[in-house]
């Protein structure tokens, strides 16, 4: 019982991590209604600005976010604005082959500029958290933490703020969102880098979990799209909720069959969500056309 609660705290923990890293791809389509296939990207890039603080100036990955979100707030700014905007009013694919050549650069600038090496930085914390046989990696718990925060934070955003409410605005309609005055141009601006701030926030906790190299945004990007349609399409807390789901399945599996299979069995939950409720779990019907949940 106890090797089963520990493998379900873990993959809860897990699981918010890669929920954190989903939660500016929802926004973004929440939002603008574009997949951005560079996710992946933004977040190697964040990974090894995080990697570059700790190794090269001796900070805390953790406060290196002070510098790393604000940072990929305006990468993300200069993406939309050189990229993304200009493909909006083209047809979808566009966009589509946009960021997919825009990912494949990044990758490529990547492995020219940092080699194909893995990089690490050392253990931030010598010792897990005891609760009697349960152990807790200090580092999840704080990305559990991170990630609680920022669900929470942005929903008061959306629903409380006059920022959130033009967002609403612009996602139900946009013509008349411009009508009312609403600068629906601005609003897809900064929900693109605030998406953006979002991965880098999310590689600032990655960095003492997982090892930075080239390509590593493949191997998270593909799980970040699961957890966005698992959770439901512009759902922000569905994302939190597809994450976890995502992180106990791969983590239960891992144990009991074989880690080689953790993607295997929860692409099948995947696979029965989209058959049974292909919304996803609390997303709403046409949310894929849309936009974002209110």
């Amino acid at each position: 019982m106890a090797t089963f609660l520990q493998l379900l705290l873990s993959g809860v923990l897990i699981g918010s991590v890669y929920a954190l890293m989903s939660i500016g791809l929802t926004l973004i389509f929440g939002v603008l209604r574009i997949v951005n296939f560079a996710h992946g990207e933004f977040l190697m890039i964040a990974m090894y600005g995080a990697w570059a603080f700790t190794h090269f100036l001796g900070l805390n990955p953790y406060f290196a976010a002070i510098a790393i979100v604000p940072a990929m707030f305006l990468f993300g700014g200069l993406v939309y604005l050189l990229i993304v905007s200009p493909a909006l009013d083209k047809p979808h694919l566009v966009v589509v082959f946009a960021t997919m050549a825009l990912s494949i650069f990044l990758q490529n600038a990547a492995l020219m500029a940092m080699t194909a090496d893995l990089r690490d930085i050392p253990p931030i914390f010598s010792r897990s958290l005891t609760i009697g046989p349960i152990y807790v990696k200090v580092e999840l718990l704080l990305g559990f933490l991170v990630t609680l925060v920022c669900t929470v934070a942005l929903q008061w955003l959306i629903k409380s703020t006059y920022l959130g409410k033009a967002i609403r605005a612009t996602v139900q309609d946009g013509e008349a969102a411009m009508l009312m005055g609403i600068p629906v141009p601005r609003i897809f601006l900064i929900t693109f880098a605030a998406g953006s701030a979002l991965v880098g926030l999310a590689a600032c906790v990655m960095v003492p979990l997982f090892s930075v190299f080239p390509s590593v945004g493949l191997n998270f990007v593909l799980i970040a799209f699961v957890i966005v349609v698992l959770g439901g399409m512009g759902s922000i807390e569905g994302a939190l909720l597809g994450g976890i789901c995502v992180g106990v399945i791969q983590s239960l599996s891992g144990y009991y069959v074989a880690p080689a299979f953790g993607q295997l069995f929860f692409f099948v939950l995947f696979l029965f969500v989209m058959i049974f409720r292909p919304n996803g779990l609390l997303g709403q019907q046409g949310a894929a056309t849309v936009g974002m949940n209110d």
